[in-house]
């Protein structure tokens, strides 16, 4: 009798010997198996936690190295830090070979990820991987790229996702806990720059875009960057009180409101330039008469493809807030509910 297709086949068991020749760089690393925790079924190592004491300002932290081998496909070294107040980061390498894996995961200090900016403890997740294009040597000794970051700020959850959507943007999320709702404006992150994307409303949390870099190495550093200046106006702006955000970046509100009109400006300038083609002089073979008759198709395409789509909209015009607090009980729906920009009067 056949198998039946839809019966998944058992990976093999890690044997005794297997054990101990892949564990065995880790031992003269002073890399102990915590065999009691490991899983030979599911061909995962576990190695006993690691304490690193406070320093710098720095909590103290606790790793563990899990090293996966799955019989099909590229083995896996993830070293996971935690701090006492239960931030996890993680750093994961991929790679053929174990011991090469080690040498990558301990030329990164594990104090990179963990990162104090001012009063606030980030937790910075990164992986690390031989990618296609690559010179020889990057391939030998790949550097970390940022994947993730975690951060309690002012009461509120901040997590940064540099590894979903186009590689120029990266992901921002900021939620309230179970039973709070989240009152900010729009242009709260926006005020920083350019880069900083304004921040929509989704139900239970806030989510917003950076753009960055978009070619490694820059690129992690550049979210490196911007994640700490993220953080450090987060701090600063949630730990004093919401009527003061409006005084203090003024400017900084009416640049951002612009910023978002471009859009929107530019598709009505097009409009009201399109009755003037009729007063144009064109010979039945210019380039520009081509261009002009194309353009809608043109513009279309080009519209698709743009990394980011342009948001047609006209943004709210910056006003004081006139709420007392950031963050207000679940129960006070309607007006809590809404963004900020759009309940002031």
């Amino acid at each position: 009798m056949f198998p039946e297709p839809d019966r998944q086949q058992q990976a093999k068991p890690l044997t005794h010997h297997e054990i101990l020749s892949l564990i065995a760089p880790f031992t003269r690393r002073g890399r102990h198996a915590d065999l009691a925790a490991s899983d030979r079924a599911g061909r995962r190592l576990v190695f006993k936690p690691v304490d690193h004491p406070a320093a710098d300002g720095r909590p103290s932290l606790r790793d563990v190295l899990a090293l996966e081998l799955p019989e099909t496909g590229q083995s896996r070294l993830i070293r996971t830090v935690t701090d006492p107040s239960g931030l996890v980061s993680t750093l994961t390498a991929q790679g053929p070979d174990a011991g090469a894996l080690l040498e990558w995961v301990e030329a990164v200090p594990v104090e990179r990820q963990f990162k104090v900016y001012g009063d606030v403890t980030v937790a910075r997740s990164y992986r690390i991987s031989a990618v296609k294009g690559d010179s020889e040597r990057a391939a030998s000794t790949p550097r970390p790229r940022i994947a993730e970051a975690q951060a309690r700020v002012g009461g509120v959850n901040f997590s940064l996702s540099a590894l979903q959507g186009p590689k120029v943007l990266a992901e921002v999320k900021l939620t309230a806990d179970p039973g709070e709702e989240l009152r900010i404006p729009e242009d709260l992150l926006s005020v920083l720059g350019w880069s900083w994307r304004p921040l929509r409303h989704f139900v239970s949390y806030w989510r917003g875009t950076i753009r960055v870099t978009a070619k490694e190495p820059e690129r992690t550093a550049d979210i490196e960057h911007k994640l700490g200046r993220s953080i450090r106006h987060l701090a600063k702006t949630l730990g004093g009180s919401p009527s003061t955000f409006h005084a203090r970046h003024l400017k900084a509100r009416w640049r951002a409101a612009f910023q978002r009109s471009i859009p929107l400006t530019v598709g009505l300038l097009i409009l009201a330039a399109t009755p003037a083609i009729g007063w144009l002089h064109m010979e039945d073979d210019s380039l520009l008469r081509m261009f002009i008759f194309h353009a809608p198709p043109i513009m279309m395409v080009g519209f698709f493809m743009f990394r980011e789509l342009p948001r047609l909209e006209i943004p709210p015009l910056p006003r004081r807030l006139r709420q007392a607090s950031w963050i207000v009980p679940a129960a006070r729906r309607g007006r809590a509910a809404q963004p900020v920009n759009a309940t002031e009067s």
